[in-house]
């Protein structure tokens, strides 16, 4: 004979742990995009404050060919500077899709397992 107390409170655990994954996985998300905000605008504010550095340097030059020069240096540099922000961005945002994925892809497994003895 079946129980059916017991099959109701293992089918209550096995949603509970679900739901503790899912919840999980939502915390891991919300701080690491936190995290990759500031990192976001810790950038732009760099970015901001460079900018304004290259128009101070740009208004003390002595000739159109101090400014062309000096202008195509910096951006060189800025672009640089905005790829190499794109990738660790990019990096990071991939790290956290692993990361938060992860309590859900513990859980499938889990209920895989469950339900392959359970067959």
């Amino acid at each position: 004979m079946i129980d059916t107390n017991k099959s109701a409170e293992q089918i209550v655990a096995f949603s509970k742990g679900h739901l503790e994954a899912l919840t999980q996985s939502g915390q891991i998300w919300t701080a690491g995009v936190k995290e990759l905000a500031e990192q976001a605008t810790a950038t732009m504010q760099a970015s901001f404050q460079d900018t304004m550095a290259m128009f101070k340097t740009l208004t003390s030059v002595k000739s159109p060919k101090e400014a062309i020069d000096l202008q195509s240096g910096m951006a060189r540099s800025a672009l640089e500077t905005t790829m190499a922000a794109y990738g660790k961005l990019t990096e990071a945002s991939l790290k956290l899709s692993e990361q938060a994925m992860a309590p859900i892809t513990a859980r499938v497994t889990a209920a895989v397992e469950t339900f392959a003895k359970a067959a």
